[in-house]
């Protein structure tokens, strides 16, 4: 998962050790404490210092951190042991039945099911599983 450097959306692309330095580091996260509630996280950018990863439709975006309890709650998720089994699973902090999710090369939050194209049951679990990885940068 990184942001695009094109725009603020946040996107899944295969980033390898190989990759430009610029591409390592829009693929790297700093976990802090939730903006919204510190048992959970917040995830902010390594190479923007001071933006987060936020949902703004169900869509994720990096944007700079603002004031607001808006923003803080759409910054913040609550890691759960992974869905599929493995890994970490985040729900949004205010929509707790909506998990972050890779789906069409895009993230989203999503809940099991829905209306939007990216609920899809189909490999759900799989696609809001996450693994903690060694920094790019």
């Amino acid at each position: 998962m990184r942001h695009d450097t094109s725009d603020d959306k946040v996107v899944i692309a295969p980033v390898t050790a190989g990759s430009a330095s610029a591409d390592k580091a829009a693929a790297t996260w700093i976990v802090r404490p939730g903006l919204a509630d510190g048992s959970c996280v917040s995830f902010e950018s390594a190479d923007a210092a001071g933006s987060y990863l936020r949902h703004y439709a169900f869509q994720l975006h990096l944007q700079p951190k603002d004031a607001t309890a808006q923003f803080a709650a759409d910054a913040t998720f609550c890691p759960k042991p992974g869905n599929s089994g493995t890994g970490y699973s985040f729900p949004s902090y205010n929509y707790p039945a909506k998990y972050l999710r890779h789906y069409a090369s895009t993230a989203y939050i999503a809940s099991n099911g829905g209306t939007n194209a990216w609920d899809t049951t189909s490999l759900w679990r799989e696609d809001t599983t996450w693994l903690a990885a060694a920094p790019w940068n």
